[in-house]
């Protein structure tokens, strides 16, 4: 025999570990150097393993254990420091000289700036008298239309004039000498000397006017006691005045920061002249598709004929020049457009619950649906009076539609106290409930989850040796976001009667996000075929739920969607001990049960108008 068998008592030798399939060696070197202390000399070893073996998940995780020590072992060394020092000069550690020369008085007063600071902040106020200082007041409002002089009043009146081939000359003394009006024309004016014959039964004098500057181009400008004939060509002789609005509400303007950076180009053309341009990149923090120029002043643009106007949108405020007929359109365009915007609440909830859950929640809906009689379905295309169009028992097949969609059954209160007591009894759960208030026809999105990023293109970097060839992946471009949760886009359009709302709804669920393998980039040694680097590429793999869909409820009212989520599917088998592992005949002592658990998501989203106070806001039929 070579060898007697070990003692029964004798533990058995235990095996080697193997820390890393390649760095086995530089491990335990970077280990034993840690044992001694030398934690520095270690932290520089474990830095060039790294560098070489950058995807090593056991050197990156020694390394990022002997940086921490090292800054543990810093640390201590400095406050035994700090703490031999404060206990050489601590008053319990006295000296001989110094209990010779020791005061009876021990306290220690502060100093004259230490005294002379603290009085200034006891007898000053730290913060102004107002701060947090609620102030009510009534809102500044502004009286749209500019004040009417008694010759703009005087306008409004009714005359009668019937006149047979006139000229405009003759007709404006007759008016002036009849109403009592102050007109004054320049005689040298040729349109004066034109014809004309007028047949009015009470009609407003201002009409009259707008008639006659209209078709002889002449414009009567009107002022506080006056009314100058003037030449409508000519714009010298315009009588302009400048007038101030003040607007009630804000401006829709795009939501974006502005670049931190610009670039600045100059082109010099061959004759001299040179052309900046300038370009910045903007970063909109909220995508609402808001136009660049607010609608208010498109219209302005489009509609409004005066001089000069301009916006200080910090002050909503609206300066305009032209005639006061031109600045009335002004009035106008800022009376329909200076309103408040409708507002739409959203509250979304993503909700996952069981199939008897989900069964139970259907009978909720169908028995709180109202009795109502035979619904006839409605024809909106006009086949149904034709004679070809098909039919059944004499009445014309055309479909219900969505004239009875899942709204209205619960209400908001109803709703939540459903989905509370599902999920108190553990037969649901709510993965996100998020609530945002949405401008009318203005786009928004709620998010609620985990994101990460990841680079969809990558190139090769090779580094070429003597013996061997090192590569690695360099991602190039912007990084995409891949999100783990619930989101949810909306656009919410309220009707012209405020009773419905057209909902425009793309709900969104990933889950079970990870990363996959790729591709693998793979370097050998050139002599001995060995592997000396490996760097795998991974890209995303999940789950998605996704659902886009225009629904048309009414305000207040519930919005579901949904389907399967996960099918949680058991194989379990219970059998006798002993009994049920025989074969054959161990069929009969064993139990296979087959588990389907499926659950369901449903998403609910409730629209509610709410006006500028925040109040819920629901119309009557």
């Amino acid at each position: 025999m070579t060898g007697a068998p070990a003692a029964s008592g004798d533990a058995p030798a235990r095996e080697k570990v193997r820390y890393s399939p390649r760095y086995d060696a530089e491990i335990e070197q970077i280990l034993e150097l840690a044992r001694r202390g030398r934690w520095e000399q270690a932290r520089e070893e474990a830095e060039v393993l790294l560098a070489r073996a950058p995807d090593d998940a056991a050197v990156q995780r020694l390394r990022s254990w002997v940086v921490q020590q090292e800054q543990a072992v810093r640390e201590k060394a400095l406050e035994d420091k700090i703490r031999e020092i404060n206990a050489a000069n601590s008053v319990f550690n006295p000296t001989i000289p110094d209990l010779l020369t020791e005061q009876k008085d021990r306290g220690l007063p502060a100093s004259k700036d230490v005294r002379d600071t603290i009085e200034k902040i006891e007898s000053g106020r730290l913060i102004p008298e107002t701060y947090g200082v609620v102030r009510r007041e009534k809102g500044p409002m502004f009286d749209l239309e500019a004040a009417r002089g008694p010759m703009a009043r005087m306008l409004e009146k009714e005359v009668t004039i019937h006149l047979d081939n006139v000229t405009l000359e003759n007709l404006i003394i007759q008016l002036s000498q009849t109403t009592g009006i102050n007109i004054v024309a320049d005689k040298s004016l040729p349109v004066l000397k034109q014809t004309l014959s007028v047949n009015l039964e009470k009609v407003r004098l201002s009409e009259f006017l707008k008639y006659v500057s209209r078709n002889y181009e002449v414009q009567f400008q009107v002022g506080p006691e006056l009314i100058w004939v003037t030449d409508a060509k000519d714009p010298k002789k315009r009588m302009e005045e400048t007038r101030f609005y003040r607007l009630r509400t804000g401006f829709v303007r795009p939501a974006r920061l502005g670049s931190e950076e610009a670039i600045r180009t100059e082109t010099r053309a061959p004759n001299n002249v040179v052309t900046v341009t300038e370009t910045q990149k903007f970063r909109k923090f909220v995508n609402d598709e808001a136009p660049e120029m607010p609608s208010i002043e498109q219209a302005i643009t489009n509609l409004f004929t005066g001089s000069k106007w301009f916006i200080d949108y910090e002050r909503n405020l609206i300066v305009a020049r032209g005639t006061p007929e031109e600045l009335e359109v002004m009035e106008k365009i800022i009376e329909e457009f200076d309103r408040p915007i409708q507002q739409v609440l959203i509250e979304a909830r993503f909700v996952t619950i069981s199939k008897p859950a989900f069964l139970q929640l259907g009978a909720l809906w169908e028995t709180g649906r109202a009795l109502q009689g035979v619904r006839v379905p409605q024809d909106f295309t006009g086949l149904a009076n034709l004679q070809s169009f098909p039919t059944v028992n004499n009445v014309p097949a055309v479909g219900i539609g969505l004239q009875e969609v899942f709204t209205n059954i619960l209400g908001r209160r109803a709703l939540s106290a459903t989905l509370s007591a599902l999920e108190q009894s553990g037969e649901s759960q709510t993965l996100s409930a998020p609530r945002l208030t949405v401008l009318n026809n203005r786009p928004a999105t709620i998010s609620d989850g985990k994101v990460q990023y990841y680079y969809e293109e990558y190139q090769v970097k090779q580094t070429v040796g003597q013996y061997y060839t090192a590569s690695s992946w360099v991602p190039s471009g912007r990084p995409t976001k891949v999100t783990a949760g619930a989101e949810l886009n909306v656009l919410a359009s309220i009707a012209g009667d405020g009773k419905h709302i057209i909902l425009a709804l793309n709900p969104r669920v990933n889950t079970d996000v990870q990363l996959v393998p790729f591709a693998t980039l793979t370097d050998y040694d050139a002599q001995s075929r060995q592997v000396l680097n490996s760097f795998t590429l991974k890209l995303p793999e999940y789950r998605t739920q996704e659902l886009a869909t225009r629904v048309v409820v009414r305000s207040g009212e519930t919005v579901v969607m949904g389907g399967v989520l996960e099918r949680e599917r058991l194989t379990m088998v219970e059998a006798v001990p002993i009994l049920g592992n025989i074969p054959v005949i161990g069929a009969a002592f064993r139990r296979r049960t087959e588990v389907d658990k499926p659950r369901y998501l449903l998403i609910f989203v409730t629209a509610t108008i709410v006006n500028e106070k925040g109040e819920y806001v629901i119309y009557e039929d």
